[in-house]
C-alpha cells in the first residue's frame, strides 16, 4: 500500500509527498523496533525476577533440609560414638554387641551438606538475565554462587571418600533377609553386624578405622551445614531474597 503510494507520487515528482512517506516509514520502522525492544526488556524483567524468586525459594528449601540434615547427623552420632566407646574398651557380652551393630549398620548411611544451585547457575551464566542485574548485585551473585558450588564440592568429596570399604570389611557379616523398612535407611535388606568375637574385633584397627573416618566425615559435614547456613543467611540479607519469596522464608523460619 504504502509502496504504490510512493510510487505514484514519485511519477507525479510530487517529492514533498515523497518526503512524507518516507519518513512515515522510517518512524514507523523505529517505533516497531522500540516496541520489540520494550517488549523483550519487559520479558528479561520478568525472567529475572522469576530466576530470584527461584533463588529465594531454592534457599529456603536449603536451610530447612540443612536443619533436617543436622538433626539426622547428630542422631546417627548418638549410635556410632557408643560403639566406638565399647570396641576402644574392649567391652563384651550382649549389650556391647548389640551397640556395636547398632553402630554397624549406622555408619552405612550417609548425610552431607548440600545447596540446590539451579537457579543461582542460571543467573550468573545466562547473558540474558546478567544484563538485568546491577554491578553490584552481579557482583554479590557470582561470590554466593562460588561459595555453594565450593560447600557442594568439599561436601561431596568428604562423602565419598568415607564410603569406600564399610560392607567388604573382613569382620562385617549380614544377618537373614529383613523388611527394609526396619533399616535406618530404608535400603538396606540385611542389617550389618560384626561377625567375630568383640574381644578380637576391638583388636583391629581398621575394623575400628571404619567408625572412626565415619564420625569423623560426619563431624565435618556439621561444619559445613553451618557454614552453608551462614553463607545463604547472609546473602538472603545482601541480596533482599526475601523481598522476592518472603513466604518461603517465613517457612523456612
Amino acid at each position: 500500500m504504502i509502496l504504490r503510494r510512493v510510487m505514484e507520487h514519485v511519477k507525479s515528482q510530487n517529492w514533498t509527498a515523497v518526503a512524507v512517506d518516507f519518513l512515515i516509514v522510517v518512524v514507523g520502522v523505529f517505533i516497531g523496533i522500540q516496541l520489540g525492544n520494550w517488549n523483550d526488556a519487559r520479558l528479561d524483567q520478568r525472567a529475572y525476577r522469576d530466576a530470584m524468586t527461584r533463588l529465594a525459594e531454592d534457599m529456603a528449601k536449603t536451610l530447612d533440609s540443612s536443619a533436617e540434615k543436622r538433626a539426622a547427623i547428630n542422631e546417627m552420632l548418638s549410635d556410632v560414638q557408643p560403639a566406638i566407646d565399647v570396641l576402644r574398651a574392649c567391652e563384651t557380652g550382649a549389650t556391647a554387641e548389640a551397640t556395636v551393630n547398632r553402630g554397624l549398620n549406622t555408619i552405612r548411611s550417609a548425610r552431607a551438606a548440600g545447596a540446590n544451585t539451579v537457579a543461582i547457575d542460571q543467573l550468573v551464566e545466562n547473558e540474558r538475565l546478567q544484563n538485568r542485574q546491577r554491578d553490584e548485585v552481579s557482583a554479590l551473585l557470582r561470590q554466593f554462587h562460588g561459595k555453594l558450588h565450593d560447600i557442594n564440592s568439599i561436601a561431596e568429596f568428604v562423602l565419598s571418600s568415607d564410603r569406600a570399604g564399610r560392607d567388604e570389611h573382613p569382620l562385617v557379616g549380614f544377618s537373614e533377609l529383613i523388611d527394609p523398612q526396619t533399616t535406618f535407611n530404608g535400603v538396606d535388606v540385611r542389617r550389618a553386624e560384626v561377625n567375630a568375637p568383640l574381644a578380637e574385633a576391638c583388636k583391629d584397627q581398621s575394623f575400628l578405622n571404619l567408625f572412626y573416618n565415619w564420625e569423623r566425615s560426619h563431624v565435618f559435614q556439621l561444619k559445613l551445614i553451618g557454614d552453608l547456613e551462614a553463607v545463604i543467611n547472609e546473602n538472603v540479607r545482601s541480596l533482599n531474597l526475601a523481598d522476592f519469596n518472603a513466604e518461603a522464608f517465613e517457612h523456612a523460619n
